[in-house]
C-alpha cells in the first residue's frame, strides 16, 4: 500500500517506488553496501507502441506509461517530466515529434517516412520525495537493504524522513515494413543512465548497461502478457537471454539503486525497461 501511494504521488507530480543494487559508503558505519532489489516488486514504466510493425507513411504512436502490471496503461507522466527523447529510424534521427498527455499515458507520435528499424527512447527527470519515518522500514524491505544500512538510518537523531529520488529510462524497438534496414541501432546505447541493448550474436540476448558499461551478475525481470514472468540474472558479460518459450510482446526491467555516502543522503533509483516483440524477424 505504501509503495502504490508513494508511486502515484511521485510519478504523477510528487513521488514513486524502487529497487536494486549499488555500492555506497556510510562513513563510520560500513565500507561497502550492496543493495539487491527484486524488480517484480516495483511499478513498471515502459514504452508501449500500439503495434510493433508499421507501414511507410504511417503516423506512429508510442505510449509512455507506468502500471503495476505489464502491459496495462495506468499512470501517464506530463510532458515536462521528460528530460530526454530519442527516435532513430534506419539509423537517422527523426524530428517533428508530437506529444499528447492523458491520465494513463504520454503519447509520442511521428511520421514513418521510410522503412527500417526504429529505436524510441525516453528518460524522465529525477523526481525527489520523502518517505515518512514510519514507512522507511517498508522501503528498506523493498530494496533489500542490509541490516547495517537500516541501522545507520535508524540511528539518525530526530526520526527524519528518508530522502529518495528516481529516474525512469524506457526504450522500445519497432519496425517500419522491415527490421533489416538500420538494424544496427539495436546494438547502440542511447546514453541513458541504465539501459538495455541487443546483442549481435543472439536475437534473444540483451546486454544491461550502466553509464555505457556492462553490468554482470545483475537481476532482470522479464514480462509478457498472459505469461509467467521470469526472474533472471545477467552473466559475466552483462548479458541476459530471454526464454525461447516466451512469445510476442516482452518487457525487460532492471533497477539500480545508488546508496548515499551518508545515511541522511538521497537514495536514488534508476529504472530501465526495454519493450520488444520477440516474434519479429527481419
Amino acid at each position: 500500500m505504501m509503495n502504490q501511494l508513494f508511486f502515484s504521488q511521485l510519478f504523477l507530480g510528487k513521488a514513486a517506488p524502487s529497487r536494486r543494487r549499488q555500492f555506497g559508503l556510510f562513513t563510520s558505519v560500513i565500507l561497502l553496501t550492496t543493495i539487491i532489489v527484486t524488480p517484480s516488486l516495483a511499478h513498471k514504466t515502459f514504452l508501449w507502441p500500439s503495434k510493433f510493425l508499421w507501414n511507410t507513411g504511417d503516423v506512429v504512436d508510442v505510449a509512455l506509461t507506468s502500471a503495476l502490471a505489464f502491459p496495462d496503461l495506468q499512470f501517464g507522466p506530463t510532458r515536462d517530466r521528460i528530460s530526454f527523447t530519442s527516435v532513430v529510424l534506419d539509423n537517422e534521427a527523426v524530428g517533428g515529434l508530437s506529444y499528447e498527455e492523458s491520465d494513463t499515458f504520454l503519447n509520442v507520435t511521428f511520421t514513418a517516412d521510410r522503412p527500417g528499424l526504429a529505436v524510441i527512447a525516453m528518460s524522465s527527470k529525477p523526481r525527489f520525495g520523502e518517505i515518512k519515518p514510519e514507512d522507511a522500514s517498508g522501503y528498506f524491505d523493498e530494496i533489500g537493504a542490509e541490516a547495517s544500512v537500516r541501522a545507520a538510518f535508524e540511528a539518525l537523531p530526530g526520526s527524519p524522513p528518508l530522502n529518495r529520488s528516481y529516474s525512469k529510462h524506457s526504450k522500445t524497438f519497432i519496425c517500419i515494413e522491415t527490421c533489416a534496414a538500420g538494424h544496427e541501432a539495436r546494438f547502440a546505447p542511447v546514453d541513458q543512465a541504465l539501459e538495455f541493448v541487443a546483442v549481435k550474436s543472439d536475437e534473444t540476448a540483451f546486454m544491461l548497461l550502466r553509464d555505457g558499461e556492462p553490468v554482470p551478475g545483475y537481476a532482470v525481470s522479464v514480462y509478457a502478457p498472459d505469461q509467467e514472468h521470469r526472474e533472471l540474472s545477467t552473466n559475466a558479460d552483462g548479458v541476459v537471454t530471454i526464454d525461447p518459450s516466451m512469445t510476442g510482446a516482452v518487457m525487460m526491467m532492471s533497477i539500480w539503486i545508488t546508496v548515499p555516502e551518508q545515511a541522511d543522503g538521497v537514495y536514488h533509483s534508476d529504472y530501465a525497461t526495454l519493450t520488444i516483440d520477440v516474434s519479429q524477424k527481419g
